[in-house]
């Protein structure tokens, strides 16, 4: 058990039970033990211009295979009987695969700093990560807990961030344009390694990656997870919606079973996508993100994708910003009071974070 405000920040929302999430969850049969809906890797789902019947899915996330006659079928996000060619809207789906067992709810949660961002704007995720520690609050609320980084530096109460090594040398080889900040998948990939290596994840139910300026509640993870079944090749959640490659990074969450095949599999994995992870290749955004490598790299291995629009509001994921704010990249929650998801992203500055968080806790923090 944690004690203290450590208890209290991994707790909070448990009296709310499974009705605590604003959003309506949007995942067909998981709670049921027998069967979890699933969607196929996005490589072999349909785009909304072709023919799904055959796929039974859709590259875009959140949307549905509906059949207009036999032998063909569109991708749409609803369906209205009569309208657009649609006769009855019966849905063209995969099968759901059996699940195996419910796991218990014990969080093994992950955060990465990097010291050498690549960008001339000052950093403030070990700002946000000390305070984090000094609070026991977000990842230090789990049951387990670790932070990766390209350092190793002191986050108080005696614990230090685990450094990961450049083997590759190929850290600081591209940058985003927009940003200037280096592509990323490269340092979380030697992550996902170390995270192999130290083995934590084997006593706990999931592993999270949670972003350092992600205002997490382990407790309302906890709640959220809670029933949810898991298959033989394990399960993690997809959480935006209207998107390709859904997998965002503010919060990702995987079962034991998907951390065993993701961290298994991460050499194949490096050998069939880092020839395309800096260029794009078929990704038209360009570099690739640590979750889109993460998430082809678990669909490549076939752990199912599970959609999950209720477990966070993420200002990245424009399906998250209310009406008047859908094209405002920059938008985040104003009042965190209201928005009871397992997360809240994004709050760089520590000050906005823990105001956030105190919002949720009822409770101020002084910084």
């Amino acid at each position: 058990m944690v004690a203290g405000l450590a208890g209290l920040v991994g707790l909070a929302g448990a009296v709310a039970g499974t009705t605590m999430l604003v959003k309506q969850s949007s995942l067909v049969g998981l709670q049921g033990k027998d069967d979890v809906a699933i969607v196929p890797s996005d490589a072999a789902c349909s785009k909304s211009t072709e023919n799904c019947f055959w796929s039974g899915c859709c590259k875009v996330t959140g949307h549905k295979c509906y059949k207009k006659w036999d032998g063909f079928a569109k991708c749409n996000e609803t369906c209205t009987q009569g309208a657009q060619g649609f006769a009855a809207c019966d849905e063209v789906s995969q099968p759901s695969m059996p699940a195996t067992w419910q796991p218990d709810t014990s969080l093994y949660c992950i955060s990465v700093y990097t010291q050498n961002t690549g960008s001339t704007k000052p950093s403030t995720e070990l700002d946000l990560l000390k305070l984090q520690r000094k609070y026991d609050a977000s990842i230090f609320g789990c049951e387990g807990k670790d932070v990766f980084a390209d350092v190793e530096v002191p986050l108080g109460k005696g614990t230090n961030t685990t450094m990961v090594v450049d083997t590759f040398n190929d850290f600081h080889q591209v940058k985003r344009k927009q940003t200037g900040t280096w592509v990323n998948w490269s340092i979380f990939y030697q992550v996902w390694m170390k995270v192999r290596d130290i083995g934590h994840w084997h006593e706990h139910d999931y592993t999270v990656k949670v972003d350092p300026d992600a205002v997490f509640v382990p407790g309302r993870m906890r709640d959220w997870l809670k029933g949810k079944p898991d298959t033989e090749h394990g399960v993690y959640y997809e959480n935006c919606k209207n998107v390709q490659m859904g997998f965002f990074g503010n919060l990702e969450v995987m079962t034991n079973k998907a951390t065993a095949v993701l961290t298994a599999n991460l050499e194949d994995c490096r050998a069939v996508y880092a020839p395309c992870a800096n260029d794009g290749c078929d990704w038209k955004w360009g570099a690739w993100g640590e979750d889109v490598f993460a998430q082809r790299c678990m669909d490549r291995h076939h752990v199912e994708k599970v959609e999950a629009f209720d477990v966070t509001t993420d200002g990245a994921c424009e399906y998250d910003r209310p009406e008047g704010e859908k094209k405002n990249k920059k938008w985040h929650a104003s009042d965190c009071s209201v928005v009871l998801t397992a997360a809240v992203h994004p709050f760089k500055q520590p000050a906005d974070y823990f105001r956030c968080l105190g919002q949720i806790m009822n409770k101020e923090y002084a910084m």
